[in-house]
């Protein structure tokens, strides 16, 4: 039986074990969403995924969709944050990653929110940034783009267009009010 292969660019938010040697993925992507994906022996010495696999990576993946989980086939241009920054860029990833665990279920196209998350990893790589307005800027465009979100007019211009270093700036003058909008949301959505 052919099984199809499918190519895509997939963010590694987790992983927990599976069996002996099998580690359990869950992977954000844009075209099938929050998947859970397993890869085959890569707890092993000789597995050639074992180092790209890495929690916070972005990826590209060579998947092929099994019956109770996606396998992990292949993985190539991995990418982690640069090491001088990685201490500072850590607990923001694990903050956001836990977020979007709990808010996003099943598998549904997650492009804006996988596009937003790229762009994030991008700017905490690329300069010395402010990493309070760079988590209260992801949370606000994630839970606008998840419909959680009381639009204010600041919180409009905040998920109008792509993330750059204008809008960082633009959340340190309100930086108080947008996180008592998250809250807001956070609250709403149970979590």
């Amino acid at each position: 039986m052919a099984h199809c292969h499918y190519l895509s660019p997939g963010l590694i938010l987790g992983s927990r074990l599976q069996g002996e040697a099998n580690r359990l993925y869950q992977i954000l992507t844009p075209e099938f969403g929050l998947i859970n994906a397993l890869a085959q022996g890569v707890r092993l010495s000789k597995s050639k995924l074992r180092f790209q696999l890495s929690t916070y990576s972005l990826v590209d993946l060579d998947l092929v969709r099994g019956r109770e989980y996606w396998r992990i086939v292949g993985v190539y241009n991995g990418w982690q944050p640069d090491s001088k920054n990685k201490s500072d860029f850590l607990p923001l990833a694990k903050k956001i990653s836990l977020v979007i665990s709990r808010l996003i279920h099943g598998e549904e196209k997650s492009v804006e929110i996988f596009n937003d998350l790229k762009k994030i990893w991008d700017l905490a790589d690329s300069q010395n940034n402010n990493f309070a307005d760079l988590e209260v800027l992801i949370m606000i465009r994630l839970l606008g783009n998840l419909g959680y979100l009381d639009q204010t007019i600041k919180s409009k211009t905040l998920l109008s267009g792509e993330i750059s270093l204008s809008k960082i700036l633009e959340v340190n003058g309100c930086r108080r009010n947008l996180i008592k909008l998250i809250n807001q949301a956070l609250v709403a959505s149970g979590l």
